[in-house]
């Protein structure tokens, strides 16, 4: 009796960790997007906060092939090459747990060098994976190779990846999916069955050539054919007097849904929302917000979102819709970009055929309104954020169009400048010949240069023309940052989205008009303020964000309009080493590629 009970136990115990291994598989190796798992749903109840960890078990590696190719789409009634993640367009999606270590092997059979980003990993001590173009690495040259060590932390949910070299993002892309501990799922958001929504950019332009000629001469930067959802442009789009396609995405009644939104359009920030259903927030960048009901969301690019709906309509079909936004004097192709939301057992068979309604395109006080409902879901006694201001490094940055001097220079316009992006009258310029990252570690310092104004000065202000280099601010490992972007509007102005690597901050303040170091402080919120990658400073506004420098390297920051960073609006933050050897940068990886084509 007691052999038979022991048997039936250890069969029983196999089958439950079989169960348990099928429904969370943790890393595959892609030759193309993974499908969205499919969660039982087990209850619709709002999303509540974790329970606290046991003790952590580690899981496997997991590792990714990639191979930069170029591959033939037909879209906006053109068809072009264009650079692609083994051939497919978005790129291969990443779904990988909590804490896991990935490794990505990249390889490059395009035409010309090429690096990758892992958007919103903070990579703790490992910039040497981070991918910035000149700033941690040179580019992977045709016919090479490198393995990224990409490094995760505390990040949950939805970040992304993509292209960080000339203008290849806009198709080289794709979304990295983090799930909770098996043990953590039923707590969470993500025990919900999950779709992912990639918003891009199409161009019918040659990419390259339009870097290029923006970093030569800077020229305005070029106009968009139209914006995709998962590679599709939608119906909206006609094409010889037919529709585009559309994509399509399947739901059950009475079901919970989780969207991960991922933004990787190059410029246009977009409501997003669904007719007839309500989505809540429950994360921004890879962190969870206290969860709040909306009929849309805003995101600008860089940026990811996770919300969850209820399947709770009777009709057969409803419009999902990305909508732009845009308060810059600059004009904006104003295509509504379509989705459809297909019920697979409707109660009614009629297709919903209207539009979800959405903010108004220049509507800046929703838009803010909606920012300023993020928060942590998390109190400060959980999240470490810097608190007070006697102690605190406090940067404060303005953010503004600008122009440099040409003169002398090839391709310069008969005006003698040309259009340029700067922080405190700084516009970044890479190195071509050694990256930020290697001359820091042991080349020769005179790559970049660690004279930087922190805060604004009026005598540099009120020049003609901003000053162009590879300047970049030190910190000291440890130190309590803050973080002021001040825009200031110069031509067609508008909001920035400001994003940093290797770094999630958290945004303590934000407001309309110039800020005042005296009393703004005093509205600071450092209880419970939102963890992000990416912050938006308003136009004629500003923002603060605060973190610890406490992971060291070389880390860029930059704003994540890609004509903006392309002229210049950029910098990097060298965090030096801490005393212990765990605060301390890691050595360099064999096989960096080589700086010389």
């Amino acid at each position: 009796m007691c052999c038979l009970w022991k048997k039936s136990f250890l069969i029983l115990t196999f089958l439950a960790l079989s169960c348990l291994n099928d429904r969370f598989p943790v890393a595959r190796a892609l030759a193309g997007p993974n499908p969205s798992p499919q969660v039982v749903l087990r209850r619709p109840t709002p999303p509540t906060r974790p329970p606290p960890r046991s003790t952590p078990v580690t899981p496997p590696l997991a590792e990714y092939y990639f191979t930069v190719k170029e591959a033939n789409f037909t879209k906006f009634c053109e068809t072009r090459a264009i650079l692609t993640i083994n051939g497919s367009y978005p790129g291969p999606e990443i779904r990988v747990q909590r804490g896991q270590r990935v490794r990505v092997h990249v390889l490059n059979k395009g035409t010309y060098g090429i690096t990758i980003h892992w958007h919103g990993v903070k990579q703790p001590r490992n910039p040497w994976s981070d991918g910035p173009e000149n700033v941690t690495q040179c580019p992977i040259q045709p016919r090479k190779s490198f393995t990224y060590d990409v490094i995760l932390s505390d990040e949950i949910g939805t970040l992304w990846w993509h292209a960080h070299s000339d203008w290849s993002r806009a198709t080289v892309h794709g979304a990295l999916v983090i799930l909770p501990p098996p043990d953590e799922v039923q707590h969470s958001p993500y025990q919900f069955r999950d779709h992912t929504l990639v918003f891009g950019t199409w161009y019918n332009q040659d990419l390259k050539e339009i870097s290029d000629i923006i970093a030569a001469n800077g020229s305005a930067t070029a106009d968009a054919a139209g914006y995709t959802l998962n590679g599709l442009p939608g119906d909206q789009v006609t094409c010889n007097n037919a529709s585009e396609p559309i994509y399509n995405m399947t739901v059950k009644r009475r079901e919970t849904h989780l969207l991960r939104l991922v933004h990787a359009a190059m410029h246009e920030p977009q409501y997003f929302g669904i007719m007839g259903h309500n989505l809540t927030v429950v994360a921004r960048d890879g962190a969870l917000v206290k969860p709040f009901s909306t009929a849309y969301v805003l995101l600008y690019p860089g940026q990811t979102m996770d919300v969850t709906f209820v399947a709770n309509q009777n009709q057969s079909r409803y419009y999902m819709l990305y909508r732009y936004f845009d308060d810059s004097a600059v004009n904006t192709n104003a295509q509504n970009t379509t989705g459809f939301l297909i019920y697979s057992n409707p109660v009614d068979p009629v297709v919903n055929t209207t539009f979800p309604t959405l903010p108004g395109a220049k509507d800046n006080s929703t838009a803010f309104n909606f920012t300023a409902k993020l928060r942590s879901l998390y109190s400060r006694t959980e999240k470490e954020v810097p608190r007070g201001n006697v102690n605190v490094k406090r940067i404060i940055l303005t953010v503004r169009l600008d122009t440099v001097n040409c003169n002398g220079s090839s391709n310069c316009p008969s005006s003698g400048s040309k259009s340029a992006a700067s922080f405190n009258r700084i516009s970044f310029a890479a190195p071509t010949k050694l990256d930020v990252l290697r001359a820091y570690f042991g080349g020769p310092s005179s790559i970049y240069n660690t004279s930087y104004l922190l805060t604004p000065n009026e005598e540099v202000e009120n020049a003609t023309y901003a000053y162009q280099g590879t300047n970049v601010i030190e910190l000291n490992y440890g130190d309590p940052v803050e973080i002021v972007f001040q825009a200031i509007d110069v031509g067609p102005a508008g909001a920035h989205p400001l994003h940093l690597h290797g770094y999630s901050f958290f945004q303590v303040g934000m407001n309309n008009g110039t800020f005042n170091s005296t009393t703004d402080p005093a509205s600071y919120n450092t209880d419970d303020p939102p963890e992000q990658n990416t912050a938006v400073v308003f136009g004629s506004g500003w923002t603060a964000v605060r973190f610890f420098a406490r992971n060291p390297g070389v880390w860029f920051m930059h704003c994540h309009f890609e004509s903006h960073v392309s002229w210049g609006m950029a910098t990097a933050l060298i965090v030096k080493n801490g005393a212990k050897n765990h605060q301390k940068l890691r050595r360099p990886p064999i096989g960096l590629p080589s700086c010389s084509a």
